[in-house]
């Protein structure tokens, strides 16, 4: 394979900046970049080295140099780091230097992490997980990363695919000698194997898609009628005005986006518009898809204003009322005694849900609000010790491998049957990458950044 090269640390000014370099000539660049000064290199020894254009011996930067010899480096190639400082000036020239070299290009993005896929390093889970700890943002998403990365998928899947060889290697066994009866008691141990596999992957499926969940976002949409204080709530959650406030029934027309980290979990929040009777084709348009967002969210919140209170219709929203939504009566310090809306509470069985009586203006019960949210996310997208499905295309293959042990059947004709444990076994090898699939590699790779 060709040597690649790619600056690993953001571009742009910094106080250190790293190079990495992977393939069979990266003590060969390095000894360029030295000046030939590199017999005394040992390999997993930090140096400082003067850095110098071998063309004009000119003075690049003093740097730490750290060499990794084949095969115990990240890639499972010979590779080189570099540490600069952080000059934008520092890391053009040597760039310059490095890729005026023969056989020496710049890596593509996630071509260091293929190579150690490709050497063996770790199985295609634990690829992603890597790229899922470079965009982690919350501490919940970083310890779900950490598990991936770690290989948490990877024994998971192997022990499945291990167990599928069993039974495989046992029927192709008397498929080799047909005229020998098949024991009974090994009869019973592949039907057993093969109804514990498909309960362990049925029930790994079902998982409501905490994985996929916690990787990408928990949408929480804010939904009520026109000034209930939405826009408000979510401006005072994000700490800075995204939507537009105002008396004006309608102001907000379109769905607005926030992200925010509400103990650890990453929130999507949605402010929606004001859900009302309306002629404007604009703001009809707008409740549609504050309607549409509702029905998608994992999380729901309903404002209610709290002068408005009996004029609520509780069977409005019964579609929209689950145990991942709560009920927020807003604008309580309009009131005297907050005690005299209980009743009106009760009316309208709000008690029997998760409802809370709140100020956005004064800042009266949000940090409840906030536990709450952080309690139903810790529900619906909490990590446990086995290990969740965090990609779409893992959860395909393994629907894929579900169905094929589905079909398995020891009565059918044993050809047919062990085709079948076959193709469990291969659409599981896709999931992992124990196969070669050329395609899925360059879906997977291709998001990750350059350098890494």
């Amino acid at each position: 394979m060709e040597t690649i090269f790619a600056q690993s640390s953001k571009l742009g000014k910094a106080g250190v900046a790293v190079f990495r370099i992977s393939g069979s000539k990266s003590l060969f660049v390095l000894q360029q970049l030295l000046d030939n000064n590199c017999s005394n290199i040992t390999p997993r020894m930090v140096y400082c080295k003067k850095l110098i254009d071998p063309k004009n011996k000119e003075l690049i930067d003093k740097a730490v140099v750290v060499y990794f010899q084949a095969p115990a480096s990240f890639t499972g190639e010979d590779v080189v780091e570099i540490h600069t400082h952080g000059s934008i000036a520092i890391a053009t020239m040597l760039s310059n230097v490095i890729l005026s070299l023969d056989d020496v290009r710049l890596a593509e993005p996630g071509e260091f992490t293929r190579r150690a896929f490709l050497n063996g390093k770790f199985d295609l889970t634990a690829a992603e997980g890597i790229a899922d700890l470079i965009e982690a943002e919350t501490i919940w998403q970083h310890r779900q990363a950490v598990k991936q990365a770690g290989g948490e998928l990877e024994i998971l899947y192997d022990g499945w695919r291990q167990s599928l060889l069993n039974i495989i290697s046992l029927l192709e066994a008397y498929i080799d000698f047909p005229d020998e009866d098949i024991p009974i008691t090994i009869l019973n141990n592949i039907v057993v194997a093969s109804d514990v596999l498909k309960s362990t992957m049925t029930k790994h499926l079902n998982d409501n898609r905490k994985g996929e969940l916690l990787r990408s976002g928990i949408k929480l949409a804010i939904l009520g009628a026109p000034n209930v204080g939405k826009s408000s709530l979510l401006n005072l959650l994000m700490q800075r005005d995204i939507a537009i406030v105002s008396n004006i029934a309608g102001t907000t027309r379109d769905v607005i986006e926030g992200h925010l980290d509400i103990g650890g979990y990453p929130i999507i929040l949605q402010d929606t518009a004001g859900i009302r009777d309306s002629d404007d084709f604009l703001e009809k348009e707008g409740i549609k898809r504050a309607i549409d967002s509702a029905k998608k969210a994992d999380i729901r919140i309903i404002m209610l204003d709290v002068s408005c209170l009996t004029q609520f219709n509780p069977s409005s929203v019964d579609d929209l009322v689950d145990d991942n939504s709560i009920i927020l009566i807003n604008k309580i310090d309009l009131l005297e005694d907050v005690n005299t809306i209980d009743s009106a509470i009760d009316q309208l069985f709000l008690s029997n849900k998760n409802c809370l009586k709140i100020s956005v203006q004064n800042n009266i019960g949000l940090d409840i609000l906030l536990k709450m949210i952080e309690n139903i996310a810790h529900n619906i997208a909490g990590i446990s010790e086995i290990p969740h499905i965090t990609r779409q295309r893992q959860r395909q293959h393994i629907v894929k491998a579900l169905e094929y042990l589905e079909n398995f059947n020891i009565e059918n004709d044993l050809v047919l049957a062990t085709e079948d444990v076959r193709m469990t076994i291969r659409n599981l090898s896709n999931v992992t990458g124990k196969i070669s699939v050329e395609e899925v590699l360059g879906e997977i790779f291709s998001n990750f950044c350059i350098g890494k």
